[in-house]
């Protein structure tokens, strides 16, 4: 029965998932009026000067997007923030799109270029949500090549252009983030009161060639894990003791920390009393921080198992919806959320209220 009943969940998302996906392709009006915008919390973009860096770099092991020839293929996409991509939004039933510079970023790149090209994608990404101010906001790009200046262009790019925090797609250089010379980062953040984003990038180079392959290598698993490790590093390294009201979001349903955190607990208190050679104490457990510093985005994981045990987990408050546009299918996505077993008002929590709330938008 259980089995049967697990059988018929899935047909009925899958068919609302069918039926509300061709609607929106199809540009068909929602046979409803929702009581909610629907905002996208990780959606891709590239700005033309790091798409042009990306075709001069070559870094053997480090995937990138660069120009995909006469069409310009995905590269095209992700540099359009105009008439291309709100044409999609309207098509795929999305309102606004929360931009984020896509992985990795600036940070294949030496310092100087990496300072230069952050500027210059928040110059252009500022421009095109001022075109569009409700249907683009964006996060700031930075530079953690130089930890100072990336802390002052965050806060160029949010008070003066308007950005709403910051993407860090995870370790630069195989350096991660809990290291102290990035703290000023956090500094920053934290004096803002604005949330940074830590995106999924290849693991680092010892991590790189033991997760490799279709499944345990790429977005498949090694991204998730790469950023989950690297929150549980800032968790061990003592960032949010030290800086209690830092805000971390990220993506894919958590990168895995919600269906650990029992597990991750419970290992941390037997090392803390001596096993294993002992733990260095903290102020918390670690699902305390999980549960106060984290929010994390649907990104890439549209799934009812797993959306509701992050719910039950974190708390609605906590999570937020997101497509991973144009690596994801807008319409797809949108279609299973809307399947799921969810009220109406944890709908508008899921879609807009989180979001607005914890990016200001």
């Amino acid at each position: 029965m259980k089995d049967q009943t697990m059988t018929l969940t899935r047909r009925t998302l899958l068919a609302g998932t069918v039926a509300l996906g061709a609607a929106a392709t199809a540009g068909a009006s929602p046979p409803r009026k929702r009581a909610y915008r629907r905002i996208a919390t990780e959606e891709g973009f590239l700005s033309p000067g790091v798409l042009a860096q990306n075709n001069k770099t070559h870094i053997p092991g480090v995937p990138f997007i660069v120009d995909g020839g006469p069409g310009g293929g995905i590269g095209r996409v992700l540099t359009d923030l105009d008439a291309g991509r709100i044409a999609a939004m309207d098509a795929d039933g999305i309102d606004m799109q929360l931009l984020l510079l896509a992985s990795p970023g600036v940070q294949i790149f030496e310092r100087a270029t990496a300072v230069a090209l952050a500027a210059e994608s928040n110059d252009y990404v500022a421009a095109a949500c001022k075109r569009h101010p409700t249907r683009l906001a964006a996060l700031a790009a930075v530079a953690p090549q130089d930890p100072a200046a990336a802390a002052k262009e965050l806060e160029r790019a949010t008070r003066t252009l308007g950005l709403k925090g910051a993407v860090i797609n995870s370790h630069t250089f195989d350096h991660y983030l809990d290291e102290k010379q990035f703290w000023p980062i956090f500094e920053a953040a934290e004096a803002l009161d604005l949330p940074i984003y830590i995106h999924p990038r290849e693991p680092a180079t010892g991590m790189r060639e033991i997760m490799s392959g279709p499944v345990a290598g790429g977005p498949a698993w090694a991204y998730g894990v790469e950023v989950g490790t690297h929150v549980l590093k800032l968790i061990s390294a003592g960032v949010f003791d030290h800086f209690p009201k830092l805000r971390i979001v990220v993506g894919h349903m958590g990168e895995a920390l919600p269906f650990w955190l029992p597990r991750i607990d419970n290992r941390y208190v037997a090392m803390r009393a001596g096993m294993f050679g002992g733990a260095k104490p903290m102020q918390r457990l670690p699902s305390d921080y999980i549960r106060e510093n984290l929010w994390v985005t649907t990104s890439g994981m549209n799934y009812w198992p797993q959306l509701r045990m992050t719910l039950d987990v974190l708390g609605r408050d906590r999570v937020m919806y997101a497509t991973d546009y144009p690596f994801e299918k807008q319409a797809e996505a949108v279609g299973f959320v809307e399947a799921m077993p969810l009220s109406e008002s944890d709908k508008k929590a899921l879609f807009e209220d989180v979001a607005a709330r914890v990016f200001k938008i």
